[in-house]
C-alpha cells in the first residue's frame, strides 16, 4: 500500500491535469444528443454518465491515496456505513410505497441506487479538490474555458437559427433568432417557447445553474485582469444567459453583476485588497448598460408578461360564472352524499363528479395532459375538485400542480417514513410530476435523511465559510473567498427557484469544485497559490 501511495504522489501532476481537463469537458458531456433514447438504448446509460463515473472513480481513488489523514480508513468506513444504512432504509421505504392512482408504480432499485451515487459524486469532488490542492490559475482556466464553450455554442447556434429551444424536451429548433427579438409580432406566433434557446445542450435549467454559479468567478477574473479574452468571455456569457430565457439566467445575470460591482467597490475602498481601475469599470458599465437595454426584448421578459397577464384570463373565466357554477355543483354533491345510503349511490356520485371534471377542465384552465394522463381525474375526483377551487394562476401553473399531486400521493400512502427516507426518485421521474423546486422534490424523493446526507453538506460548507471569513476577517475575508460563498449561495437559490439543480451533475460537479476551493482557502495553510 505504501508503494501504491508513493506512486500516486509521484504522478500527482498527471492526475491533476486529468482533473482539470475533466472539469473543462463538462459542457461537452452535457450535449443533448448524448442523452437521446437511441443513444441510451445502446449503452443503457448516456456515454457522458459512463465517462463521468469512470473518471470520478479514478480521481477519488487517487485522492484517497494521497490523503494524509491519520484515521482515514476509520473515517471512510464510518461514512460508508452511514450512507449504506440510509440506502437500505430508503430502498425499503420506497419499495413499499403504494398508491392505486396515477403512474406511481414504477420503481427500480438499480436506478434508485444509481441516483443516490450520482448525488454522492459531487460531494466526493469536494474531497478530490481539497486533496489535489487546486491552484487559482487552474480555477481561472476552468471557468473561462467552460464559459466560452457554453456561450460560443449557444450564441452561434442562435444566430444561425439551429439552436434547440429551451422549453421543449425534444430536439425542437427555435423559430426566431436574436435578430427577431425586436419584432413584437414573434411573441404572438408561438410565444417565448420558439424564441428562448439553449444551444445544443441538454436542459435549460441545468445550463442556467452552471452559468449563474460560474458568473461571479468570471466577473472576478475580469476585475483582476480585464483583457480582451476576459471581456469577450464575460460579454458572450451574459448574452447566452439572456438567450436561455430562464428567469435564473436571464434575470439573474443582472442581479449578480450589480452585487459583484458592490463587492468590488468594498474591496477597493474598505478592505483595500485590490486597486481601483477606472478603465475596467467603464468597460463593465458598458456591458451592463448594453445588455440591460437588450433585456426588455428578450424571451424572459415576454414570458413574464404572458404569466402576469394570466389574471386577465381568470377575470374572463369568472365572467362565465365558473366560480358560481363550481360552488353550486359542490353544494349539490354534498347534499347527495348526505342522502346516499348504498355503495351504488356513492358510485353514481363519483361518476357525476368525474363527468363534471371532464366537461369543465378547459373552462377552469387545467392542463389536459395532467388531468387526463399523469393523474387521471376519474381516479381521484375529490383531489381535482379541490384543485378547481384554488386561484386560476396557481391552477394553471405546472410547478404548483406537480407539487399538489405529489403531496396528494404521499398523503394517500400514509406512511411517515416517506418523509424520512423518501418515496424514490424513479417514481416521481417516471410519473412525470418531478417538481421544479429542489426542496420539495428531494423532501419527497430522498426524504429528510437523504437531504441531510446528500444536500446539506453544501449548505453546511456555506455557513462554515461565512463563519470563518468573519471570524478571521483580516486573513480570510478575501475577494476570492467571498465570490466562492456567493457562487454557492446562487446555486442553492437556483435550486429553490427553478429546480433540477442538485440532482444534475453538470451543476453539482462545479458546486463541489467551488466548495472544495473554499475549504482549501479556509483550512489549508500550506496551499500554494500562483495568482
Amino acid at each position: 500500500m505504501q508503494k501504491l501511495t508513493d506512486f500516486s504522489v509521484k504522478h500527482k501532476s498527471f492526475f491533476m491535469k486529468l482533473f482539470i481537463v475533466f472539469m473543462i469537458l463538462q459542457p461537452i458531456f452535457d450535449i443533448y444528443y448524448l442523452y437521446t433514447e437511441d443513444i441510451i438504448n445502446i449503452f443503457k446509460f448516456s456515454p457522458s454518465t459512463i465517462i463521468r463515473m469512470l473518471i470520478m472513480g479514478i480521481l477519488v481513488v487517487v485522492a484517497f491515496l494521497i490523503w494524509k489523514g491519520r484515521h482515514k480508513y476509520r473515517d471512510v468506513i464510518i461514512l460508508s456505513v452511514v450512507y449504506f444504512i440510509y440506502i437500505v432504509l430508503h430502498h425499503l421505504t420506497s419499495s413499499a410505497f403504494y398508491v392505486p392512482y396515477g403512474n406511481f408504480d414504477h420503481y427500480s432499485i438499480f436506478n434508485e441506487l444509481f441516483y443516490v451515487i450520482r448525488m454522492m459524486m459531487p460531494l466526493l469532488l469536494i474531497f478530490v479538490t481539497y486533496q489535489f490542492k487546486i491552484k487559482w490559475e487552474n480555477v481561472q482556466k476552468v471557468v473561462v474555458i467552460v464559459c466560452l464553450i457554453f456561450s460560443v455554442v449557444m450564441v452561434l447556434t442562435n444566430i444561425f437559427g439551429i439552436s434547440l429551444t429551451s422549453y421543449y424536451d425534444g430536439n425542437k429548433i427555435i423559430k426566431y433568432t436574436i435578430f427577431d427579438w425586436f419584432n413584437s409580432d414573434i411573441y404572438n406566433n408561438g410565444g417565448y417557447i420558439l424564441v428562448a434557446s439553449k444551444g445544443i445542450f441538454h436542459m435549460a435549467n441545468q445550463v442556467s445553474g452552471v452559468l449563474i454559479c460560474l458568473l461571479p468567478i468570471l466577473i472576478y477574473i475580469f476585475f483582476k485582469k480585464p483583457n480582451v479574452l476576459h471581456t469577450v468571455t464575460l460579454s458572450l456569457t451574459i448574452l447566452s444567459m439572456i438567450m436561455l430565457g430562464t428567469r435564473v439566467a436571464s434575470m439573474g445575470w443582472a442581479a449578480v453583476t450589480i452585487v459583484m460591482l458592490v463587492i468590488y467597490l468594498f474591496f477597493v475602498f474598505v478592505k483595500k485588497e485590490i486597486k481601483f481601475n477606472l478603465k475596467m469599470l467603464i468597460i463593465y458599465g458598458i456591458i451592463l448598460i448594453g445588455f440591460g437595454a437588450l433585456l426588455p426584448f428578450s424571451p424572459v421578459m415576454n414570458r413574464i408578461y404572458i404569466n402576469d397577464n394570466s389574471e386577465e384570463v381568470e377575470e374572463g373565466i369568472e365572467s362565465m360564472s365558473a366560480d358560481k357554477m363550481l360552488k353550486n355543483f359542490l353544494k349539490k354533491m354534498e347534499e347527495k352524499e348526505k342522502a346516499a345510503k348504498t355503495e351504488k349511490d356513492l358510485k353514481e356520485i363519483k361518476e357525476e363528479k368525474a363527468q363534471f371534471l371532464f366537461d369543465s377542465y378547459v373552462t377552469f384552465g387545467v392542463d389536459k395532459q395532467y388531468i387526463m394522463d399523469l393523474y387521471p381525474y376519474d381516479e381521484d375526483v375529490d383531489f381535482w375538485l379541490s384543485e378547481y377551487q384554488i386561484p386560476f394562476k396557481d391552477r394553471a401553473n405546472h410547478r404548483q400542480l406537480k407539487t399538489d399531486i405529489t403531496k396528494r400521493i404521499i398523503e394517500l400512502n400514509d406512511n411517515k417514513a416517506d418523509y424520512l427516507f423518501g418515496m424514490s426518485f424513479t417514481r416521481l421521474r417516471n410519473a412525470q410530476v418531478y417538481m421544479e423546486n429542489d426542496i420539495y422534490v428531494h423532501l419527497y424523493s430522498i426524504g429528510i435523511f437523504g437531504i441531510l446526507l446528500l444536500i446539506c453538506p453544501y449548505i453546511a460548507i456555506l455557513f462554515i465559510g461565512i463563519y470563518q471569513v468573519f471570524r478571521h476577517y483580516k486573513e480570510k475575508f478575501t475577494f476570492e473567498n467571498i465570490i466562492y460563498l456567493f457562487s454557492i449561495c446562487l446555486v442553492i437559490i437556483a435550486g429553490v427557484v427553478s429546480g433540477n439543480v442538485f440532482d444534475e451533475w453538470i451543476v453539482t460537479l462545479f458546486l463541489g469544485f467551488i466548495c472544495g476551493m473554499l475549504l482549501l482557502n479556509l483550512f489549508d495553510n500550506k496551499k500554494e497559490k500562483n495568482e
